[in-house]
């Protein structure tokens, strides 16, 4: 008989609490210094990243670590970080190394690898991986709401961010929160308010039109051509109307003269493409294969890219390039494949690569499955859906260091109960 006096804490309850906050600060990476003007390294998503880890070393010091034999592939992930440091180490005895780099970029990713490495281990059911969503949800749904503020009233037309700190990385969310929302309205079991989906979905769809985000528009494309696939004759009408109206505004010239210029940002960066305005990403691209080169392929160390970026792009004529250089900054790979091969060779490359194949090939059986269960299903399609383009936003953008990739990372990976 228990003891009525003694206090029972379920850790693993307490952990899904702490990933529902962690969802929520996704987007708020600024938000102390937009608001409250404080420049500090500890951002909201990393205070909660350090007390999981605490919290889940509690439960292995009072249960033991038990390891899911189902994600057995994550191992080659953390493989990837692991050749990383012992190369690092290598490299730091064997000539200059720039320490700054390597420990912030290794402090970073830490963090990172161990969440994710929590939040894999930690059993969490369907509803409440739909409730982990759906505070991201609500998150990504307040910074498309000041986006919007700021640029309707602040008068700040320019591409934006919101707390995010990059319009990129803002684009990012956006598509994974538009492509959750358009793909639940198939599923009438679990269908919410269709008013203030349609509603929540125009926002933030206009918001990431505000973005400029070229990489998150090939993202959206995609991810509504899966969703198309997933869905009944009647919503594939409906799919292809709207994508046919969104379409004809995509066409030069077809708003110019509109008042809702917020889609500008947008057309106007895909237009400079379709002009042939050749991207920043291009030329780092071919500096990063000339470094490659001079320094071998066995990897340079975590962070060394970065710290010789301004000694093997000195004698570019690009612009931002040249001023980067001029002032001992720089660039990052924009490349999740290629930032890879510079800083963690090619060893952790082939790792990465045998990570993303065989996940996806894991996802792709799974959606393949017919079930009963339509929370099921809809976590399966989504997952499926937004790896895809976890990997397609990979080929423009290095996210190793960043808590968005990492988030959606492990919240399509998961395998959930």
């Amino acid at each position: 008989m228990q003891n009525p006096s003694i206090i029972q804490i379920d850790i693993d309850k307490i952990l899904v609490m702490l990933f529902y906050c962690y969802a929520f600060s996704m987007p708020f990476e600024l938000i102390l210094e937009i608001l409250l003007e404080i420049d500090t390294i500890f951002k909201p998503f990393r205070i909660l990243s350090i007390i999981i880890i605490g919290v889940f070393g509690i439960k292995i010091l009072t249960q033991g670590l038990y390891l899911d034999k189902r994600d057995r592939i994550d191992w080659f992930l953390y493989g990837v970080f692991l050749y990383g440091l012992i190369i690092s180490c290598f490299k730091i005895i064997g000539g200059v190394f720039n320490m700054a780099l390597f420990i912030n970029d290794s402090f970073q990713f830490s963090l990172h690898v161990a969440t994710f490495f929590i939040y894999k281990s930690t059993p969490i059911s369907k509803e409440e991986a739909l409730k982990i969503f759906k505070w991201f949800l609500i998150g990504i749904t307040v910074n498309a709401a000041y986006i919007s503020y700021r640029f309707f009233l602040s008068f700040d037309t320019g591409r934006q961010a919101g707390f995010t700190d990059n319009p990129n990385y803002a684009a990012f969310g956006l598509v994974a929160a538009t492509t959750f929302l358009i793909l639940r309205s198939n599923f009438k079991e679990i269908r919410t308010n269709i008013i203030w989906t349609i509603f929540l979905i125009f926002l933030l769809l206009y918001t990431f039109a505000i973005e400029g985000s070229r990489t998150g528009f090939v993202m959206l494309v995609v991810a509504n051509i899966l969703i198309f696939f997933f869905s009944s004759f009647k919503r594939k009408i409906s799919l292809l109307i709207v994508s046919g109206l969104i379409i004809l505004m995509l066409i030069p010239g077809q708003i110019e003269n509109t008042t809702f210029s917020g889609p500008m940002v947008l057309i106007k960066r895909l237009n400079k493409s379709v002009e042939g305005e050749e991207d920043v990403r291009f030329v780092v691209w071919r500096g990063i294969f000339r470094t490659l080169e001079k320094e071998g392929y066995e990897g340079m160390g975590i962070g060394q890219f970065k710290a010789n970026f301004p000694k093997y792009f000195s004698e570019e004529s690009n612009k931002l390039i040249l001023e980067m250089t001029n002032y001992g900054y720089y660039l990052s790979a924009h490349n999740d494949f290629l930032a890879i091969l510079t800083d963690y060779g090619l060893p952790s490359l082939v790792f990465y690569l045998i990570f993303l194949v065989v996940t996806f090939l894991k996802l792709f059986r799974q959606v393949n499955y017919h079930r009963v269960d339509k929370k099921e299903e809809l976590l399966t399609q989504f997952c499926f859906i937004f790896f895809c383009c976890i990997i397609i936003f990979g080929m423009a953008a290095e996210n190793f260091q960043h808590q968005l990739y990492w988030f959606m990372l492990m919240f399509t990976t998961k395998k959930y109960l």
